[in-house]
């Protein structure tokens, strides 16, 4: 049954649709010896009939054949897509881009690339995933992203597979909400936030390691109540409706900073430098509209940053 071509799949859905061999064939511009051989050679492979043969050239479909129908019609409908998107990415004016969007860089300066992008390029069709930049390079190896902009990878393996060019740093920031105790004060010590409850990520645990460092150098004990969550959205009510301290990659909660649901607080001991970089695989070359993307958030994050002092492209190890 795998055998079975996409030309014959199209053979069969225009004499089921013409309702004859004689119709078809005259539409396929085929003899109608020619179409009939071709649907007789898939019923062969299949060890079925699609069709039930009546006078007068008429065909009737059989259980089998209205299912064949079915997954045909959706197989040429793929193909059909699939050339057509070929087409548009190859004149660069169409096709699909699918970005992985690492912690460090889910904030505005995306968001404007990506939207002065989708103005010059509105026919080109763009995916985005969110989420922790280690649990997305096994999907750019495999593929599935064209690129990612998140933090670097440590793992030595990586270093052979991918290129890393290094966009800019930024630290981590402690934030509460507007009505909080501490919101707006000055000169905090790391003794004033012992009463309340942190929230940081639970996925990876350095956040949580600078948390106790920096307590154990303040010969202070560390904090008995955590919430450990990598659900930002939850997070971010549960730090919007009460009084919690909340440790994360400023982007991540740029849009209520902006909007002025949430503070930072004026403390660094806890927080930890980060690097976003632009993240692909060295064995692929870009499409050309997902090259133009990539270029668009080069741009921005130079824009908002200043311009890059690292190499351009660099593998870290």
């Amino acid at each position: 049954m795998h055998d079975i071509e996409l030309t014959q799949l199209r053979r069969f859905v225009a004499v089921v649709e013409q309702g004859s061999f004689i119709e078809a064939a005259a539409k396929l511009n085929l003899t109608q010896q020619a179409l009939s051989s071709s649907i007789a050679r898939m019923e062969e492979m299949a060890g079925v009939r699609f069709l039930d043969r009546k006078r007068g050239g008429k065909q009737s479909l059989t259980v089998f054949g209205r299912l064949l129908l079915a997954r045909a019609r959706t197989q040429i409908g793929l193909a059909e897509r699939m050339i057509s998107e070929i087409e548009l990415l190859r004149d660069a004016r169409g096709g699909s881009i699918t970005i992985g969007i690492g912690e460090t860089m889910t904030g505005r300066h995306v968001a404007t690339a990506i939207r002065r992008y989708h103005r010059q390029q509105p026919d080109v069709q763009i995916r985005i995933a969110e989420g922790y930049t280690e649990s997305m390079i096994d999907l750019l190896i495999a593929g599935e992203f064209d690129f990612i902009v998140g933090g670097p990878s440590h793992d030595p393996e990586h270093a052979e597979l991918l290129d890393f060019h290094h966009l800019f740093e930024i630290s981590d920031v402690l934030v509460v909400r507007g009505s909080h105790p501490l919101a707006g004060a000055r000169e905090l010590a790391l003794r004033d936030l012992q009463d309340f409850t942190w929230m940081m990520p639970a996925f990876r645990g350095d956040i949580y390691e600078a948390i106790q460092v920096a307590h154990m150098r303040a010969k202070l004990p560390p904090p008995k109540r955590i919430i450990r969550s990598d659900a930002v959205v939850v997070g971010s009510w549960l730090c919007l409706d009460d009084d919690y301290i909340l440790t994360v990659s400023p982007d991540m909660v740029s849009p209520l900073i902006h909007l002025g649901g949430l503070v930072t607080l004026d403390l660094s001991e806890t927080t930890i430098l980060r690097h976003a970089c632009l993240i692909t695989r060295r064995d692929i070359r870009l499409s050309p509209a997902a090259h133009r993307m990539t270029e668009e958030i080069i741009f921005e994050a130079e824009r908002t940053y200043g311009i890059n002092p690292a190499p351009t492209r660099r593998a870290y190890a």
